[in-house]
């Protein structure tokens, strides 16, 4: 019996881990200059920072800016806040979040920072965004 629980358990953090890497919608090449300089703002008008590449200051890929740090509240990338935990519903990790941060450029709205759900082509991997656009 303990050795069904072990494997359950074990067979049950394999398939989070490897469902962790599903992406939203589709981020193509051509499509990287709609997402460079894009703001990213969270739930209430809050700033996380931009989508461009790492020298840009406050990029989110830029690992000396506080809005890619893992401890800053206004990060996406720090697991405790609202905006980078798996749980909450204004997260880019949570895949079901029905408020996660929005992309906004110049020209008006360009769709949601968020892993998922994947049938949704208005949500984008930061993910997808920094290796696609070669932003790393």
């Amino acid at each position: 019996m303990k050795n069904d629980i072990v494997l359950f358990y074990s067979f049950f953090i394999i398939i989070l881990i490897s469902s962790y890497n599903v992406y939203a919608g589709e981020v193509n090449s051509w499509d990287c200059n709609k997402f460079e300089n894009a703001n990213i703002v969270g739930d209430g008008g809050v700033y996380l920072g931009k989508l461009g590449p790492r020298w840009i200051s406050d990029s989110i890929f830029n690992s000396s800016s506080s809005y890619s740090s893992t401890w800053s509240s206004e990060s996406i990338y720090n697991t405790s806040s609202i905006y980078g935990s798996s749980y909450s519903n204004t997260s880019v990790f949570n895949e079901s979040a029905s408020n996660p941060p929005v992309i906004v450029s110049s020209a008006g709205f360009v769709g949601y920072l968020s892993i998922g759900p994947s049938w949704d082509a208005e949500r984008f991997s930061p993910y997808d965004i920094k290796y696609t656009c070669d932003w790393d």
